[in-house]
């Protein structure tokens, strides 16, 4: 887990994506997203922009709107991900929340010192669109992750440009799956200092917050 992960600029389309770690493969990115977290010690965090699943983590980097300026993206490790549970109210956005701790040994990275001191709670705010697809692939990688299997079929799927042929493809679900791996511009990487005693700033007025409770829990793994 950590705040401002390595981002880089994609050479197919020279937006920001997450730098990809050694062995990662990217399953999809979802668009659209509002983005909030708990932080351990007091005060949380908000954004939207997109999110990227891939076979190691969760990545949502702020592309549109941001609580802070040093605050650009955040990233879950499906390993320390805990409880993650996909909430649809009866009114509001369908959202994933969950809870994550970063990894063992990272405990000294800069990007992980905001996050230490106890679970950080998040919520994924889906704003438009389905999610069949996301969360499909989202809940196998789990498994994998928790089985530690050594035959990750999504992941290896995902490497070979097989994932249309793995994948469920909900018509109404506008994530968009990685046929090809991107590839980053060289000398694009960035990353953001955080300021850990910079407060932030409230949502403003109409940044949905995630309608808790009352709805119907559809997938949940302990």
């Amino acid at each position: 887990m950590a705040v401002n992960p390595l981002l880089a600029q994609d050479g197919a389309n020279q937006s920001l994506f997450p730098m990809p770690e050694t062995g990662e493969a990217f399953v999809l990115k979802r668009d659209n997203i509002d983005f909030e977290c708990s932080l351990p010690r007091g005060g949380k965090l908000w954004g939207r922009g997109s999110f990227f699943l891939s076979s190691k983590r969760i990545v949502f980097v702020a592309l549109d709107k941001s609580c802070r300026q040093d605050f650009r993206s955040f990233a879950i490790p499906l390993q320390t991900l805990r409880k993650p549970k996909f909430e649809q109210p009866i009114f509001g956005a369908n959202y994933l929340a969950g809870s994550t701790r970063p990894l063992p040994g990272t405990e000294n990275d800069q990007t992980a010192a905001p996050l230490l001191g106890g679970d950080t709670v998040f919520y994924l705010t889906f704003r438009s669109g389905g999610c069949n697809t996301f969360l499909q692939l989202l809940f196998q990688l789990l498994s994998e992750v928790q089985a530690q299997n050594s035959q990750n079929t999504i992941a290896q799927a995902a490497q070979e440009g097989r994932l249309n042929q793995v994948a469920y493809v909900d018509p109404s679900d506008p994530s968009v799956l990685y046929l090809s791996q991107p590839t980053a511009v060289a000398g694009s990487e960035e990353q953001t200092n955080f300021q850990m005693d910079t407060p932030s700033a409230p949502p403003p007025e109409g940044h949905p917050q995630p309608a808790r409770g009352g709805g119907n829990q559809q997938c949940v793994i302990g």
